[in-house]
Protein backbone atom coordinates (compact mmCIF):
# COMPACT_ATOMS: atom_id res chain seq x y z
CA UNK A 1 0.00 0.00 0.00
CA UNK A 2 0.96 3.33 -0.66
CA UNK A 3 0.60 6.60 1.12
CA UNK A 4 -0.14 9.94 -1.48
CA UNK A 5 2.58 11.93 -2.17
CA UNK A 6 0.76 14.71 -0.21
CA UNK A 7 1.08 12.70 3.05
CA UNK A 8 4.63 11.84 1.75
CA UNK A 9 5.47 15.61 2.32
CA UNK A 10 3.62 16.75 5.06
CA UNK A 11 4.78 13.72 7.78
CA UNK A 12 8.49 14.04 6.69
CA UNK A 13 8.40 17.57 7.19
CA UNK A 14 6.24 17.32 10.60
CA UNK A 15 8.86 15.43 11.62
CA UNK A 16 11.89 17.35 10.98
CA UNK A 17 10.35 20.11 12.34
CA UNK A 18 9.52 18.34 15.79
CA UNK A 19 13.24 17.69 16.18
CA UNK A 20 14.72 20.85 15.65
CA UNK A 21 12.50 22.05 18.49
CA UNK A 22 13.14 19.28 20.47
CA UNK A 23 16.39 19.80 20.31
CA UNK A 24 16.26 22.96 21.18
CA UNK A 25 14.15 22.79 24.49
CA UNK A 26 15.79 19.14 25.63
CA UNK A 27 19.34 18.72 25.97
CA UNK A 28 19.54 16.76 28.95
CA UNK A 29 17.19 14.06 27.97
CA UNK A 30 16.83 12.04 24.43
CA UNK A 31 14.22 13.58 22.10
CA UNK A 32 13.14 10.31 20.97
CA UNK A 33 10.76 7.46 22.31
CA UNK A 34 9.46 4.41 20.74
CA UNK A 35 6.24 2.26 21.76
CA UNK A 36 4.68 -0.94 20.59
CA UNK A 37 1.22 -0.82 20.60
CA UNK A 38 -2.35 -3.02 20.73
CA UNK A 39 -6.04 -1.76 20.03
CA UNK A 40 -9.18 -1.52 18.06
CA UNK A 41 -7.30 0.34 15.24
CA UNK A 42 -4.88 -2.49 15.27
CA UNK A 43 -1.41 -3.46 16.50
CA UNK A 44 1.82 -1.58 15.64
CA UNK A 45 3.96 1.06 16.84
CA UNK A 46 4.82 5.04 17.08
CA UNK A 47 7.86 7.35 17.01
CA UNK A 48 7.72 10.01 19.92
CA UNK A 49 9.38 13.51 19.59
CA UNK A 50 9.70 15.39 22.35
CA UNK A 51 8.12 19.16 21.85
CA UNK A 52 8.58 22.49 24.02
CA UNK A 53 5.41 23.62 26.39
CA UNK A 54 4.62 20.02 27.46
CA UNK A 55 3.67 18.58 24.11
CA UNK A 56 4.67 15.67 22.06
CA UNK A 57 4.59 14.47 18.44
CA UNK A 58 4.09 10.68 17.13
CA UNK A 59 3.97 8.91 14.09
CA UNK A 60 3.14 5.41 13.91
CA UNK A 61 1.10 2.49 12.39
CA UNK A 62 -1.16 -0.27 12.88
CA UNK A 63 -2.40 -3.35 10.73
CA UNK A 64 -5.10 -6.30 12.34
CA UNK A 65 -7.38 -8.70 9.88
CA UNK A 66 -9.94 -10.90 11.08
CA UNK A 67 -12.90 -12.38 9.89
CA UNK A 68 -17.02 -10.59 10.64
CA UNK A 69 -19.91 -11.81 9.39
CA UNK A 70 -22.35 -9.76 8.08
CA UNK A 71 -26.34 -10.45 7.69
CA UNK A 72 -27.95 -7.27 6.39
CA UNK A 73 -31.41 -7.06 4.47
CA UNK A 74 -31.46 -10.97 4.30
CA UNK A 75 -28.55 -11.44 3.11
CA UNK A 76 -25.82 -13.44 4.83
CA UNK A 77 -22.68 -12.30 4.35
CA UNK A 78 -18.77 -13.85 4.78
CA UNK A 79 -16.53 -11.17 5.76
CA UNK A 80 -13.14 -10.14 6.56
CA UNK A 81 -12.46 -6.99 7.95
CA UNK A 82 -8.90 -5.15 7.36
CA UNK A 83 -7.46 -2.57 10.09
CA UNK A 84 -4.89 -0.38 8.72
CA UNK A 85 -4.11 3.14 9.03
CA UNK A 86 -0.98 5.19 9.69
CA UNK A 87 -1.42 7.94 12.00
CA UNK A 88 0.02 11.32 12.55
CA UNK A 89 -0.69 13.20 16.50
CA UNK A 90 -0.19 16.00 19.02
CA UNK A 91 0.02 15.38 22.35
CA UNK A 92 -0.66 17.54 25.18
CA UNK A 93 0.35 17.40 29.19
CA UNK A 94 -1.53 20.41 30.56
CA UNK A 95 -1.10 19.42 33.92
CA UNK A 96 2.22 18.65 33.16
CA UNK A 97 1.70 14.91 33.97
CA UNK A 98 0.66 11.63 32.73
CA UNK A 99 -3.03 12.58 31.16
CA UNK A 100 -2.88 14.26 27.71
CA UNK A 101 -4.99 15.73 25.27
CA UNK A 102 -4.50 14.31 22.19
CA UNK A 103 -5.65 15.46 17.93
CA UNK A 104 -4.48 14.70 14.97
CA UNK A 105 -5.20 13.27 11.71
CA UNK A 106 -5.06 9.40 10.06
CA UNK A 107 -4.28 8.12 6.89
CA UNK A 108 -7.02 4.88 6.99
CA UNK A 109 -7.20 1.92 4.88
CA UNK A 110 -9.78 0.09 6.27
CA UNK A 111 -11.84 -2.29 4.72
CA UNK A 112 -14.56 -4.90 5.00
CA UNK A 113 -15.01 -7.29 2.12
CA UNK A 114 -17.92 -9.50 1.77
CA UNK A 115 -18.80 -12.22 0.06
CA UNK A 116 -22.43 -13.45 0.24
CA UNK A 117 -23.70 -17.46 0.33
CA UNK A 118 -27.08 -18.87 -0.07
CA UNK A 119 -29.93 -19.84 2.29
CA UNK A 120 -31.10 -22.59 1.87
CA UNK A 121 -30.19 -22.99 -1.67
CA UNK A 122 -31.34 -19.47 -2.73
CA UNK A 123 -30.50 -15.55 -2.45
CA UNK A 124 -32.81 -13.17 -1.30
CA UNK A 125 -32.80 -9.85 -1.99
CA UNK A 126 -34.70 -6.65 -1.50
CA UNK A 127 -37.64 -9.70 -0.44
CA UNK A 128 -36.96 -11.39 -3.98
CA UNK A 129 -35.60 -15.04 -3.74
CA UNK A 130 -33.02 -16.17 -6.39
CA UNK A 131 -31.21 -19.04 -7.70
CA UNK A 132 -27.56 -19.04 -7.25
CA UNK A 133 -27.12 -19.67 -11.08
CA UNK A 134 -29.35 -16.35 -11.42
CA UNK A 135 -27.13 -14.58 -8.79
CA UNK A 136 -23.62 -15.91 -9.80
CA UNK A 137 -21.00 -14.28 -7.48
CA UNK A 138 -22.54 -11.91 -5.05
CA UNK A 139 -19.19 -10.01 -3.52
CA UNK A 140 -18.94 -6.59 -2.19
CA UNK A 141 -16.23 -4.37 -0.54
CA UNK A 142 -17.07 -1.45 2.39
CA UNK A 143 -14.63 1.55 2.83
CA UNK A 144 -14.41 4.75 4.74
CA UNK A 145 -12.70 8.28 4.09
CA UNK A 146 -9.11 8.31 3.10
CA UNK A 147 -8.12 11.22 5.64
CA UNK A 148 -10.11 10.78 9.15
CA UNK A 149 -9.35 13.57 12.37
CA UNK A 150 -8.72 12.22 15.65
CA UNK A 151 -9.50 13.27 18.97
CA UNK A 152 -8.74 11.97 22.40
CA UNK A 153 -7.40 11.90 25.74
CA UNK A 154 -5.22 9.37 27.65
CA UNK A 155 -2.45 8.46 30.17
CA UNK A 156 1.11 8.60 29.43
CA UNK A 157 4.27 10.72 29.00
CA UNK A 158 7.33 8.86 27.36
CA UNK A 159 9.25 11.98 28.45
CA UNK A 160 8.73 11.96 32.16
CA UNK A 161 10.14 10.00 34.79
CA UNK A 162 12.55 6.76 33.53
CA UNK A 163 13.39 5.15 30.27
CA UNK A 164 10.29 2.89 30.20
CA UNK A 165 6.49 4.05 29.38
CA UNK A 166 3.08 2.97 29.30
CA UNK A 167 0.32 4.61 28.05
CA UNK A 168 -3.40 4.57 27.38
CA UNK A 169 -5.18 6.30 24.45
CA UNK A 170 -9.35 6.79 24.70
CA UNK A 171 -11.13 8.51 21.82
CA UNK A 172 -12.85 8.57 18.29
CA UNK A 173 -11.70 8.48 14.71
CA UNK A 174 -14.35 10.09 12.36
CA UNK A 175 -14.55 8.15 9.10
CA UNK A 176 -17.34 9.73 7.08
CA UNK A 177 -20.05 7.97 5.71
CA UNK A 178 -19.10 4.36 4.27
CA UNK A 179 -18.67 3.85 0.84
CA UNK A 180 -20.51 0.71 -0.28
CA UNK A 181 -19.73 -1.68 -3.76
CA UNK A 182 -21.68 -4.54 -4.21
CA UNK A 183 -21.52 -6.76 -7.21
CA UNK A 184 -23.32 -9.14 -8.66
CA UNK A 185 -22.25 -11.24 -11.93
CA UNK A 186 -25.56 -11.88 -13.08
CA UNK A 187 -27.18 -8.40 -12.61
CA UNK A 188 -25.94 -7.57 -15.81
CA UNK A 189 -28.59 -9.82 -17.74
CA UNK A 190 -31.05 -9.36 -15.15
CA UNK A 191 -33.00 -5.79 -14.51
CA UNK A 192 -34.41 -6.62 -11.85
CA UNK A 193 -31.85 -7.88 -9.92
CA UNK A 194 -29.74 -4.97 -10.85
CA UNK A 195 -32.42 -3.29 -9.03
CA UNK A 196 -32.54 -5.62 -5.85
CA UNK A 197 -28.68 -5.11 -5.89
CA UNK A 198 -28.68 -1.37 -5.48
CA UNK A 199 -31.27 -1.79 -2.53
CA UNK A 200 -29.32 -4.60 -0.84
CA UNK A 201 -26.05 -1.90 -1.10
CA UNK A 202 -28.51 0.83 0.55
CA UNK A 203 -29.37 -1.63 3.31
CA UNK A 204 -25.77 -2.78 3.90
CA UNK A 205 -24.75 1.14 4.21
CA UNK A 206 -27.13 1.71 6.33
CA UNK A 207 -26.10 -0.91 8.65
CA UNK A 208 -22.57 -0.29 8.67
CA UNK A 209 -23.01 3.89 8.87
CA UNK A 210 -22.95 3.32 12.93
CA UNK A 211 -18.66 2.85 11.73
CA UNK A 212 -18.45 6.24 10.65
CA UNK A 213 -17.63 7.59 14.25
CA UNK A 214 -14.98 4.52 15.22
CA UNK A 215 -14.21 4.20 18.95
CA UNK A 216 -10.31 3.69 19.44
CA UNK A 217 -9.06 2.09 22.82
CA UNK A 218 -5.18 1.66 22.58
CA UNK A 219 -2.67 0.10 25.24
CA UNK A 220 0.97 0.77 24.18
CA UNK A 221 4.72 0.17 26.01
CA UNK A 222 7.43 1.76 25.08
CA UNK A 223 11.26 2.99 25.87
CA UNK A 224 12.72 6.75 25.89
CA UNK A 225 16.15 6.51 24.22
Amino acid sequence: MRIPSLNAGIIPGALCGALLLASASSAAASPVAVTAQAGTLGAGGSVYLALPYHADMRFGGNYFSLSHALDSGGVHYDGSVRLQSFTLLADWHPFHGVFRLTGGVAYNDNRFSLTATPSGGTYTINGTPYSPSQVGSLTGVVTFNRADPYFGIGLGNPFRGGHWTFGLDLGVLYQGTPKVSLTATGAAADPQLASDIDAATAQVRSDVRKYRWYPVVMFSAGYRF
